[in-house]
């Protein structure tokens, strides 16, 4: 049996430790049935620059915005521009190499970049605190109904929209499989959820409602709306955001501001509830992080002050030292591998450092004013793709609701394939099906614009797909719209 760098002597001298005369008597304790009987299915042997090349041949399959093409995929994944300085910083070796900071020995840098992300993260959502971030957005979303369950005090109804992340909602069901709880899931035929919908699914057995602003098919909700009717009836409010679209849009916590009459004496809760979404959670990535094909990414989680000891995951804090400098130390670490054990609140063993020094530096550079801008940009571009393709007759919107930077459209000739095939050819990813998830909406698309595209290509795309079976493109000047219009 050949060995890579293990000699024949150095073979024999394990198989002498363990007291094994030879590699079959070592693994003559696996069943048959689980041996390998046959070559492994793998081409001959390559030289170094053989397989270099052979690797890179593969990767060049790849099409993605990475590799030059043009990217209109949304639904979670945006192709934002990610400032060089971002990359600058988190490839240094103290933080791109270091060890995950687990307990004490976690260093002073990397306790400091966690505090600002923290600090950041509140301010961006207008909420009290944040965690040192999560695995992603939808577990995020999952760690944050398990917060609320628990604060709920026996409620144990979930309220979904339909318009809320599919994939979002397929993890927190997954999450409730094993617990006494139950998802609700409330229709949005409209692209948005009906206020009066959703009242009548929220009771006094509810423990969260669920908002996602804008949501996944662009569109934005009432989220006052939405805030009042979940805090009437004694359950959180759940936001998940863009984060992007704060430039423009209301931060969760500033939802419905106001007190109300209600709180813990009315519904349960731990805290006196006021105007605002309780928890935000959000997909972070588009904070500095480039597509990477799906992962790894970020997930952003804050919450009010009431619910922190909920919160999972763990808090960086800053102190003074015995010499009276300032310093930072990990304030709450409420997972089951520190003193919690049983009593953890979540299995959640890490945090997305690397990803959530990236929002720093991101967040740090752009400044509201650079938040504003950006998201100004998504809009107006969004938009006016939106009216360059709904200028021609293949194509129109498949909702009448506002969008911020994502919107659906819907092609009249039903062929998506090859509309998503006449996109590729072009060099462009024109957008997210919604077959897959919504089958009433298999004639449409998903498609998503970012500050990052400009008006040539955005052109280009219409004069590739915008030609039907109907006649030609319709060429005029797009209408302009304001930041206003969002709201």
């Amino acid at each position: 049996m050949p060995f890579t760098y293990n000699t024949d002597e150095d073979v024999a001298q394990m198989l002498a430790a363990i007291g094994a005369e030879s590699i079959d008597e070592l693994l003559a304790q696996v069943p048959a049935d689980f041996r390998l009987d046959r070559p492994l299915d793998l081409p001959p042997a390559m030289g170094e620059m053989e397989l270099d090349r052979h690797t890179r041949e593969l990767a060049s399959r790849n099409v993605g915005a990475a590799s030059g093409a043009v990217s209109l995929l949304g639904g979670g994944s945006y192709d934002h521009f990610v400032p060089a300085v971002v990359d600058a910083i988190a490839s240094r070796g103290e933080f791109y190499t270091s060890y995950t900071p687990y307990q004490a020995e976690v260093a002073q840098g990397n306790l400091q970049a966690m505090f600002e992300y923290q600090t950041l993260i509140t301010r961006l959502t207008g909420l009290d605190v944040s965690n040192c971030s999560l695995y992603d957005g939808a577990s995020a979303a999952a760690e944050a109904v398990l917060m609320a369950l628990a604060a709920g005090k026996g409620r144990s109804r979930v309220v979904l929209p339909a318009s809320l992340h599919p994939e979002y909602r397929q993890t927190i069901e997954t999450y409730l499989t094993c617990l006494d709880a139950q998802a609700v899931t409330v229709p949005a035929p409209s692209g948005v959820v009906d206020p009066d919908e959703l009242r009548s699914a929220v009771d006094d057995q509810t423990a969260c409602v669920l908002l996602q602003q804008p949501n996944f098919f662009g569109c934005v909700e009432d989220a006052d709306a939405a805030t009042q009717i979940a805090h009437e009836a004694g359950a959180l409010m759940i936001a998940v955001f863009d984060p992007i679209s704060l430039g423009l849009m209301k931060r969760p916590g500033d939802w419905a501001a106001g007190d109300w009459a209600g709180g813990a004496e009315a519904g349960g809760a731990e805290e006196r509830l006021t105007g605002g979404a309780d928890i935000a959670v959000c997909e972070g990535q588009s904070l500095g992080s480039p597509m990477q094909y799906g992962g790894p990414y970020l997930g952003v989680l804050a919450c009010r002050e009431g619910l922190v000891r909920r919160m999972p995951g763990r808090v960086v804090g800053e102190t003074k030292d015995r010499r009276g400098k300032r310093c930072y130390v990990l304030t709450l670490q409420t997972r089951e591998q520190h003193i919690r054990r049983d009593k953890a609140t979540s299995n959640v063993c890490s945090n997305q450092g690397l990803f959530a020094l990236r929002a720093t530096v991101y967040l740090s550079l752009l400044g509201p004013e650079g938040l504003k801008e950006t998201a100004n940009h998504c809009l107006q571009k969004s938009r006016y793709l939106a009216e360059r393709l709904c200028e021609t007759e293949r194509f129109e919107l498949a909702f009448a609701a506002p969008t911020f930077k994502e919107f659906v459209v819907r092609d009249r000739q039903d062929r998506i394939d090859d509309l998503i095939r006449d996109g590729l050819d072009a060099g462009y990813l024109i957008g997210v099906p919604l077959g897959r998830f919504y089958p009433e909406l298999s004639d449409c698309l998903l498609v998503c614009v970012t500050e990052k595209r400009t008006r040539q290509e955005l052109d280009r795309l219409v004069e590739v797909v915008g030609v039907g079976d109907h006649g030609a493109t319709r060429h005029t000047k797009a209408q302009k719209y304001e930041p206003a219009t969002v709201g």
